[in-house]
Order: C-alpha cells, then sequence, then structure tokens
C-alpha cells in the first residue's frame, strides 16, 4: 500500500506545472502579432499573379526575416515558447486576425473607392458621348 502511495504522489508531482523560462532573445508578444499577420499577408500572395506578368510573386522567408531583424530560430524559438503559454499566444493570435480584419476591410474599401471613381469617370465618358 505504501508504494501505490508513494507511486501515486511521484505521478502528481511529476503533474504540476514547470514555469517555463522566456528564451534570451524572446520576441515580444505585439512584434509577434505583426509577424504572424504578415506572414499570413506572404502566404497568401504566393499564389497572386498579376495580370502584366506570367510568373507568380516571388517573397522567400530570408528577406522577410532581414526586414524585421531576426532570423529563423529566433522566430522558432519564441512561437514554441508562446505556444506553451495557451493564454498569451491566444492573445497574440486573436490581435493578428483583428490586424488582417481591418486589412481585409481597408482593401475592400479601396476597391469600392476604385468601382465608384471607375463608374464615375465611366460616366462621365459616357455624358460626353451623348452630348455630341
Amino acid at each position: 500500500m505504501k508504494k501505490i502511495i508513494i507511486l501515486l504522489l511521484i505521478v502528481l508531482s511529476s503533474c504540476s506545472q514547470v514555469e517555463e523560462v522566456p528564451p534570451e532573445n524572446l520576441i515580444g508578444e505585439e512584434k509577434m502579432a505583426d509577424l504572424i499577420f504578415e506572414l499570413a499577408i506572404v502566404d497568401a500572395s504566393k499564389g497572386f499573379v498579376p495580370k502584366e506578368q506570367k510568373e507568380r510573386v516571388g517573397l522567400d522567408s530570408e528577406s522577410f526575416y532581414d526586414h524585421h531583424d531576426i532570423d529563423s530560430v529566433q522566430f522558432t524559438t519564441s512561437s514554441a515558447y508562446y505556444a506553451k503559454q495557451p493564454k498569451t499566444y491566444l492573445r497574440i493570435v486573436n490581435a493578428a486576425k483583428e490586424r488582417l480584419a481591418a486589412f481585409e476591410k481597408k482593401i475592400e474599401l479601396s476597391e469600392i473607392e476604385t468601382v465608384m471613381i471607375d463608374s464615375l469617370m465611366l460616366k462621365s465618358v459616357q455624358d460626353k458621348n451623348i452630348d455630341k
């Protein structure tokens, strides 16, 4: 019976939470949200082919990391650290989602403005043709 109790105590103590020590080069939460947002944009742009070109837009990860003055190891280490802290990681991901939603809305509004400008320009051209 004593052996079972001791074994049970060992199992329960091994399940206790161990505080994860943040890595030395941890990327801050706000910057991490920015990186996730931009990576989503980069990922989405991989399938984009401009009308004037026949090849896809080529964006590589090295230029992304260079632009943000980080490296892939720092990003991976920071991501792994935040993944072990679900509440913090959820906050980061939600911030990135909010930025994506705002970006999408901004794009939609700019498309509406372009269509409105195009239709106004089209209308003015039509009016000129009617006057002739």
